[in-house]
């Protein structure tokens, strides 16, 4: 007789690695034998191997039926039961994942214009690069397996050699796992569970035992697993493969010596693109990453952890490209458009330039969002708001405050629970935690403690299965049970205080006696360290996370043993409407725009102030356009959100008005329903300045480059992005060829008047270019242009009237002198406003 479990899978991508490793770790704990099989295709393997269960191809939808047999058969299976109820929690986002050649196969008009030759891919990283180019020659299964050394060994003496190899190569990664963060240690976690996976090792014995050499045992059994890994029909159980492959070359070097295998150089010595058929993790982060702009690979996808690992550090890249027919000369530039997708190999000069023109267009909104990101963010009528950076790990920490934050709101600590079989001691911790806050340099660091359960399980805490995870035992809930884990956290937060500003916030809180009971555990900790002589910062805050709605009615009571509050909008949201905000099905219901959940967030804030404490708000929803005048309208104290978002975040604040955000919150408080709330944030009078000025000595452009008309419209219109004038300047682009394509808007006399009534305009704004030597326009030459961008808010008649305004004047021969003769942008400037009267 043996236990069975059933399980019907509900992960999007099927089992992959990240819940296979967490299926392994556990079964390995067990004496019984764990068989996996997935009913639908028929394959089976081991339980107690990561790879081998990944090879059962187990797919959303699948049903699978595991077989336990041994002395602890019958608790194995509890357990196991208990695990897969939680693999939800491991499911991979792809929100963002789906592979496409470029949005709608659009392009904008302006490069369309350009005539490019481009080969289109799958993106996987954004941005643009234009570099050199560096092929990578990626070697096969097959290539590797011609280079086993000859000669014969007895199996006994191969196996020695294996297990000498894989115990090397285990401690090398352990290694490095202590002193990665983020992304890369993911990967290399994922990397020891294939050097330690027991299916991997059988496999390559069982070759050596048929007298093969340890070489053409790994080579074999890697292909093997390989082959099954890509008869899978997801495709981020097919990426898995290239991790096989990976650890495969560290083996071989590891056993047979640094020269086993071709030595390809990845050392850059200027700026590269890099292109290769394939590139493992470890090839991609031995390379240089201050030379390395961009990167193309030919088998790989977004899933794949080189992918992963690209996109992590912002450098724009492609899959899906087959470069091999290409003629790339490695002395002339090639380009890669991570946001469209495309690889232009040989740009023309047209091409270049408009490529030129946007790194340096987007450099410079880049530049103007970080000058001033420094400066504490304040609305135009100082009004002062905290921004700050959420963050789950030390990598992360050592980049937030170049980007402007203020403190980090949000440390999520759990992140270092996870993954792992035995919990963080208080040595790890207390050096991470010190670590951050060194780093902040008297800024504030909120830890918020473990918040373990409902969608992050751990292995090791037996939480146990429950019908509603999110509504159970979780985070707070669990600290009494498991007290000294809770206090040795609290311990390691404290000895971090000691170098810098650090608080603590507790998660998930829902009454006054969690918060009493928190604070009296914290006082023991402090008791037990001031005993032992141990520094810490005696006035450390205890402040709580507003995620259940119940604190929103207990904030006076709360207060008295709370220092401060933070929301948390995500959780907050799908409490507050019942409405699990993971399921799709019910996406409908979890609402930020209704009128409920803004009236919560504006008594939350009111009561907590009446408190005499501060209240802040973590989450993405702070970094929103439409949201971010609604916060500084109902009085939060402190924004915290991811640190990418920070600079832009900061700009448009110090744009706003406090008293009008303030007003704007009020009526939204009072609006009927969601879409009422919606249309007042359309187009909100939250600006210091209701209307901005239709013209502008910043849309004066005198020596205007341009070898085109196309150039022209497009340096055009990138100006009015600069000056926050648009914020989809593609579109806008777009909607003045509209008018171009139908009759171009030459005048004569050497003039142009392009023109829009546009929705992509936010103010609008008339801009003129003198350009530095003429161009054709329809069959015209020209050297001024008038470019009239008209917001659809605009009166009816305001479009037109700018437009006859001009083209009369143009009629005069000394207005045209005057143009002409115009040498600054202050003369052109000020001759265009007594000429519109703007």
């Amino acid at each position: 007789m043996s236990e069975r479990v059933t399980y019907k899978c509900e992960l999007k991508e099927g089992i992959h690695a990240r819940p296979a490793g967490h299926i392994e770790r556990l079964c390995n704990t067990f004496q019984s034998e764990v068989i996996w099989k997935n009913l639908r295709t028929g394959l089976q393997g081991n339980a107690k191997s990561a790879l081998s269960i990944v090879a059962t191809d187990t797919l959303l939808g699948d049903e699978c039926q595991i077989a336990l047999q041994g002395d602890d058969e019958f608790d194995a299976a509890m357990q196991l039961a208990d695990l897969l109820e939680k693999l939800p929690a491991f499911d991979v986002d792809r929100d963002d994942d789906e592979e496409t050649a470029s949005p709608s196969g659009y392009l904008p008009r302006a490069l369309r214009e350009t005539k490019p030759h481009f080969i289109e891919g799958a993106r996987i990283g954004g941005g643009v690069a234009m570099a050199k180019p560096r092929v990578i020659q990626s070697l096969s299964f097959a290539e590797i397996l011609a280079r086993a050394p000859g000669g014969e060994s007895a199996p006994q003496s191969e196996k020695m050699r294996l297990l000498d190899g894989l115990e090397k190569l285990k401690q090398e990664k352990d290694a490095a796992l202590q002193n990665s963060r983020g992304v890369e240690h993911d990967i290399i976690q994922a990397h020891l569970s294939i050097i330690t996976d027991v299916a991997f090792q059988t496999a390559i014995s069982d070759y050596i035992n048929e007298n093969k050499s340890a070489w053409v045992a790994i080579v074999s059994a890697a292909m093997d697993f390989c082959e099954i890994l890509n008869q899978s029909s997801s495709k981020y159980i097919k990426e898995r493969a290239l991790d096989v492959f990976d650890i495969t070359l560290q083996l071989l070097i590891k056993i047979y010596g640094p020269h086993a295998l071709p030595q390809q150089s990845l050392e850059l010595q200027e700026p590269a693109i890099i292109l290769a058929n394939s590139l493992t993790p470890s090839q991609f982060l031995a390379i240089n990453k201050k030379y390395l702009t961009g990167l193309v690979l030919t088998a790989a996808g977004k899933t794949s952890h080189t992918a992963i690992l690209a996109r992590s550090l912002g450098i724009p890249a492609l899959a899906s490209i087959d470069f091999s027919s290409l003629n790339l000369d490695p002395q002339h530039e090639i380009i890669i458009d991570g946001d469209l997708g495309l690889l232009i190999a040989t740009p023309s000069e047209n091409v270049v330039r408009y490529y030129h023109n946007e790194i340096s267009t987007r450099h410079l909104m880049q530049q103007q969002m970080l000058a001033d990101v420094h400066a504490k963010a304040c609305t135009t009528d100082g009004h002062r708001l905290e921004i700050a950076a959420n963050i789950a790990n030390l990598e992360e920490a050592a980049v937030v405050f170049a980007s402007g934050a203020e403190g980090v709101g949000l440390f999520r600590t759990e992140m270092s629970f996870m993954d792992r079989a035995t919990p963080p001691d208080f040595a790890e911790l207390s050096a991470l935690y010190t670590q951050v806050v060194k780093l902040a340099a008297g800024k504030p660091v909120t830890f918020r403690t473990f918040d373990i359960g409902g969608d992050k399980p751990v292995d090791y805490l037996s939480i146990g299965t429950e019908e509603n995870p999110f509504l159970g035992y979780r985070a707070v809930r669990t600290y009494p049970h498991y007290l000294a884990l809770f206090k040795m956290q609290l311990k390691a937060i404290l000895s971090a205080s000691a170098v810098g500003n650090a608080k603590i916030m507790i998660p998930m809180i829902a009454s006054v006696d969690e918060v009493a009971w928190c604070r009296a555990v914290l006082a023991s900790v402090k008791q037990e360290m001031v005993t032992a002589g141990q520094p810490f910062d005696t006035e450390i805050e205890l402040g709580v996370m507003l995620e259940v709605p119940s604190v929103i009615f207990a904030i006076p009571e709360i207060a008295e043993y709370a220092d401060f509050f933070s929301v948390g909008s995500n959780d907050l949201t799908q409490y507050l409407f019942a409405a699990d905000r993971g399921n799709n099905r019910v996406e409908s219901v979890y609402d930020n725009y209704s009128p409920a959940f803004l009236k919560a967030l504006q008594f939350a804030v009111d009561e907590v102030h009446r408190a005499g404490k501060w209240i802040g708000l973590c989450g993405e929803l702070g970094a929103s356009k439409d949201f971010l005048p609604v916060f500084i309208g109902m009085g939060f104290d402190e924004l915290s959100m991811s640190h990418a978002a920070i600079p832009a975040v900061k700009h448009a604040l110090r744009t706003l008005n406090h008293a009008k955000c303030r007003q704007l919150a009020q009526a939204l408080v009072k609006a009927k329903n969601s879409s009422a709330v919606k249309n007042l944030l359309a187009h909100p009078d939250v600006k210091a300045t209701a209307v901005k000025p239709v013209l502008a000595q910043e849309f004066i452009l005198c020596g205007l480059e341009a070898n085109d008309k196309n150039e022209v419209i497009k340096k055009m219109t990138d100006n009015l992005w600069l000056r926050h004038r648009t914020d989809n300047r593609e579109k806008l682009c777009d909607d003045i060829w509209r008018r171009e394509d139908s009759f171009p808007t030459a005048v004569g006399f050497g003039f142009a008047i392009p023109h829009t009534k546009s929705d992509y305009i936010n103010d609008s704004a008339i801009s003129v270019a003198r350009l530095a030597a003429p161009v054709i326009w329809g069959e015209q030459e020209v050297d001024t242009v008038f470019m009239l961008a008209i917001s659809k808010t605009a009166g009816d008649n305001e479009h037109m009237k700018y437009f006859s305004t001009l083209a009369r004047k143009l009629m005069n021969e000394e207005f045209r002198h005057e143009i002409k003769n115009a040498t600054t942008s202050e003369e052109l400037y000020n001759l265009i406003v007594r000429t519109l009267e703007v």
